[in-house]
């Protein structure tokens, strides 16, 4: 039985007593991968260990209706930080790098079930700096691969598009005539003759 957006393995585990729940976060930085999660102490997943990070760290609410080819996306934000360090993660370049998104159940007997929410790339990071007074925090946001669909391509089927990416193949050298070419469905009837430029 499949109770959205859980997996069976996790639906049996929340029917156990004392199970808890958290996010775990998987991100490629340059530097290497840090795993994290919004839970208490070293939480094993999958034979990786991923870090306690408490109330420091944040999830914004993951949204998409069912069946859907939406892009999802989610804010992790990690606060509380000193400012060398953002500045450290702002100048890593995570952008397009690879990060996973879960959600895990697990009890006291290191038992856990894991579901994978996003798996795609991390987007450029941001820093608020609240000074001494305030809490430092920085933000990543995590995109599926479905983001790729809504953003608008730069290469066009043209002759001349495909001119500049690989000079000499004329494949498309008829589309901008083929836009006004009848045709004659189910006819015998002959198009007009077609001029090659």
């Amino acid at each position: 039985m499949q109770i959205f957006p859980f997996s069976d393995a996790v639906v049996d585990l929340l029917a156990r007593p004392t199970v808890q729940m958290a996010y775990a976060v998987e991100l490629d930085f340059r530097d290497g991968w840090v795993r994290a999660h919004t839970g208490f102490g070293p939480l094993v997943i999958n034979g990786q260990t991923y870090e306690g990070v408490g109330s420091f760290g944040n999830v914004t609410p993951v949204r998409e209706g069912l069946n859907s080819s939406s892009a999802l996306s989610a804010t992790l934000t990690l606060s509380g930080l000193d400012p060398s360090i953002i500045a450290s993660a702002l100048a890593d370049r995570c952008r397009g790098r690879f990060g996973r998104l879960m959600i895990v159940a697990y009890d006291d007997n290191s038992d856990y079930a894991a579901d994978v929410m996003i798996s795609g790339f991390m987007d450029a990071p941001t820093m608020s700096y609240a000074g001494s007074e305030g809490e430092n925090a920085i933000s990543v946001t995590l995109t599926d691969r479905f983001v790729d669909w809504e953003r608008v391509g730069t290469e066009r089927w043209t002759d001349e598009n495909q001119q500049s990416r690989h000079d000499g193949d004329r494949f498309f050298f008829a589309v901008g005539q083929m836009s006004d070419w009848p045709i004659y469905w189910g006819a015998k009837r002959d198009a007009p003759t077609f001029t090659y430029r």
